[in-house]
């Protein structure tokens, strides 16, 4: 008997439940044994006070207590007779607002509190004085109990019958939703005959119907059709496939819908392709149904309101109809630098700022064209990058020969690849075809063949009339001839400290101090430390052999 015993104690006496830890029964013991309709004392049975019971039990036995304790302190307000109302003993709240729905007046001078909840209807209430109690009792004359009024406590309740006054409800726009600034509904109730004129027959052929297309999640089910026409529908396919199934009897194969008897199963294929459907289609939304009455309830519940485009003045009687018209036309934002297409502000806005506006280098204070660009310049120049896998080793971006240290080894890469001390240069040379001029690009040739033998160029100066055999050289005529802009003479003379505009203009004055010639005449012994002085000096003294070499007289 120990034995059984010991093996009981982890059971729960409410639910039998052994995987949950036991609690053992201190309190509402009573109310225990009334749930078993014993009427043992506790004085009487004290062991019973080891009861074990698991959480859930506990916890619904505390509910019990808490109701039983509401009951006998409502039976004793009862037993009083109190004259003033009784309060609520619920332990629900009831939230008040400013503005009511209805209001309630007894007289001039007193006006009772009222619940915020609507009204559905009015009801004049007569009460009857009782000579042998104080205490009115109001009788209500609806079942809803979230309906009451609530009254002050320390007034008394006055026989007079009440007048109901209704006030109009205030409708607050919500001016954080998007329906209320960019659309206007109104609400329409259809009559029999304008449903009737908004339901369209329709016929289909079965081949027709399974051909729609299907939900990709329930592939089963066709989409723009209700329920109980997808039903239809996939009765008629199990119908089909039970006569395609059938075996030649009697002669032909009979149809199991419209009893048409065919020869064979290919002309039972053919018939039921061609087996009429007839269905009933919305006129707005062209969703699909057998039933009359589901296509009323879906015009009534789906079509009663008109939504109206404050933008264009446009109606609909769906709203996703509207929302694809406003995606279409009001939310399709372009780019005035690309002309991209955006559906969101902030799409557009993301947009511009990585693509077309400057991104400023805050180390550096470079400026580049793209967000892009900069994320890069900040990876490789300053090794600044949260999504950086692999650290920089300064040892490997170290040029041994050039003794030249990189920021990254991009930099290092990159001078290997295009430095002059790694890769010698090939020189192309190409020759002008009059002259035979060798110049070390084509566009150098190109330019020396439009100026000097063409005599034109595109480079080309309005205000003096000249042509120039590139960009750099018509920008630097236009800036220092026609704007008047000096010439910066920071190119220094380390004998004397003169300074000059340009390297070749130095170069010349330094053969002053050495004395050096390089330039010699072609005809004379002579020699000159400049080219010009070269030229001028042949074209002056040696006159006659330039004729001569030139085939003039």
């Amino acid at each position: 008997m120990n034995f059984v015993k010991s093996e009981m104690d982890n059971v729960c006496r409410g639910c039998l439940c052994v995987d949950r830890i036991l609690i053992p029964l201190n309190k509402n013991v009573d109310l225990f044994f009334i749930f078993l309709g014993n009427e043992l004392s506790i004085s009487e049975d004290s062991k019973y006070f080891n009861v074990l019971l698991c959480w859930e039990c506990v916890a619904l036995l505390k509910k019990a207590a808490v109701f039983r304790k509401r009951v006998q302190t409502a039976q004793r307000y009862f037993e009083r007779l109190l004259t003033t109302p009784i309060p609520a003993l619920t332990t629900l709240k009831i939230h008040k607002k400013d503005d009511y729905d209805q209001i309630l007046v007894q007289n001039e001078d007193f006006e009772p509190k009222v619940k915020p909840e609507s009204l559905s209807f009015e009801v004049a209430v007569q009460i009857e004085e009782d000579p042998a109690t104080d205490c009115h009792i109001k009788e209500e004359g609806y079942e809803d109990d979230d309906d009451r009024f609530l009254f002050e406590p320390d007034v008394e309740s006055k026989p007079d019958i009440p007048i109901l006054v209704k006030k109009e409800k205030k409708k607050k726009k919500n001016k954080y939703s998007p329906l209320g600034r960019r659309v206007k509904t109104k609400s329409v109730k259809y009559t029999d005959e304008e449903r009737d004129k908004y339901i369209e027959h329709v016929d289909y052929t079965m081949k027709e119907v399974l051909s729609m297309e299907r939900d990709t999640k329930k592939p089963f089910r066709i989409k723009n059709m209700d329920h109980r026409c997808n039903v239809h529908i996939r009765k008629l396919y199990e119908a089909k496939r039970r006569d395609l199934s059938k075996k030649v009897k009697d002669g032909g194969i009979k149809c199991s819908e419209c009893d048409t008897t065919v020869a064979d199963r290919e002309a039972m294929a053919e018939h039921w392709a061609a087996h009429p459907v007839a269905l009933l289609r919305c006129h707005f939304c062209g969703i699909l149904s057998k039933s009359r009455n589901n296509m009323n309830y879906h015009i009534d519940a789906r079509h009663s309101i008109i939504y109206s485009c404050t933008l264009c003045n446009v109606d609909f009687r769906a709203l996703p109809e509207y929302h694809r018209h406003d995606r279409s036309l009001h939310k399709t934002l372009f780019c005035d630098y690309c002309g991209k297409k955006f559906q969101q502000k902030s799409g557009i806005e993301r947009h511009i700022r990585n693509h077309h506006l400057p991104a400023i280098c805050y180390i550096c204070k470079f400026e580049f064209k793209r967000k892009s660009y900069l994320s890069e310049h900040m990876l490789l120049m300053h090794q600044i990058k949260k999504e950086r896998k692999k650290p920089i080793v300064e040892e490997l971006a170290y040029c041994v020969e050039c003794n030249l240290q990189f920021p990254s080894e991009y930099f290092y890469k990159r001078h290997l690849r295009s430095a002059v001390a790694h890769h010698r240069r090939k020189r192309e040379k190409v020759p002008c075809p009059d002259c035979g001029k060798i110049f070390s690009r084509k566009s150098y040739m190109d330019n020396h063949y439009k100026l000097v033998h063409v005599r034109k160029s595109q480079h080309y100066c309005e205000v003096c009339d000249k042509h120039f055999i590139n960009g750099y050289a018509i920008r630097t005529h236009k800036k220092f001839v026609h704007e008047k802009y000096e010439k910066p003479k920071n190119k220094i003379c380390d004998i004397c400290g003169r300074g000059f505009h340009t390297n070749r203009v130095l170069i010349n004055h330094k053969r002053t101090h050495t004395g050096e010639r390089p330039h010699k005449c072609s005809y004379c012994p002579a020699a000159f430390a400049q080219n010009v002085a070269r030229k001028t000096h042949e074209k002056t003294q040696h006159k006659h052999l330039l004729h001569e070499l030139k085939g003039f007289p």
